[in-house]
């Protein structure tokens, strides 16, 4: 296997674990928020034979609020990764911001391109994967419809600013081929 594909898989591992972790959050605050009764009993019909039970009536609510947060925090996982690509990248930081760094000693904050965009991009899939669950619960009648216009207009806004980002790169590396290591 490439060296690119290991680090994906490796990179993965986080948000996919933040997005669970998310969902799992989210019901928990709508349920303690909203004072929803929800109790533990047996499921007919299921893999488990106990699950948590949740009246039909506040399903909608539940599953809107929790799509939420969990899309609240995978953004949130995004934003950093864009901080880190806009601010913190090794082609194009600014040599105050390096000095600001050294004095803390967090220079290891600075990443390369390599690191960078490997982030972004897995983190970028997690937040339009997330995205698309909140649509599907959208479009189902699952869940409110306006929680799936604002993930999809934040996870568009997401997408052109890595987009613009990345075409900053490629117009740095035009410009001075020669400050870029090529393996």
């Amino acid at each position: 296997m490439s060296k690119s594909i290991i680090t994906l898989l490796d990179k993965a591992l986080l948000p996919a674990a933040v997005m669970i972790f998310g969902k799992f959050i989210g019901v928990a605050i709508t349920l303690r928020l909203f004072n929803l009764p929800w109790t533990v009993g047996q499921v007919a019909n299921s893999v488990f034979s106990n699950g948590n039970i949740i009246r039909a009536e506040d399903l909608k609510t539940v599953i809107s609020y929790s799509d939420l947060i969990m899309y609240i925090i995978v953004a949130l996982g995004m934003v950093i990764i864009l901080i880190r690509a806009i601010y913190l990248h090794n082609s194009h930081v600014k040599p105050s911001l390096v000095a600001r760094l050294a004095n803390y000693n967090l220079l290891s904050l600075i990443r390369d391109s390599y690191d960078v965009y490997h982030s972004a991009a897995v983190w970028l899939i997690f937040t339009w994967v997330a995205n698309t669950i909140v649509i599907i619960n959208g479009i189902s009648g699952q869940s409110f419809s306006w929680v799936a216009i604002v993930a999809t207009l934040v996870s568009i806004v997401a997408t052109l600013i890595l987009f613009q980002d990345i075409y900053k790169e490629i117009e740095n590396i035009k410009r001075k081929p020669s400050d870029y290591q090529w393996v």
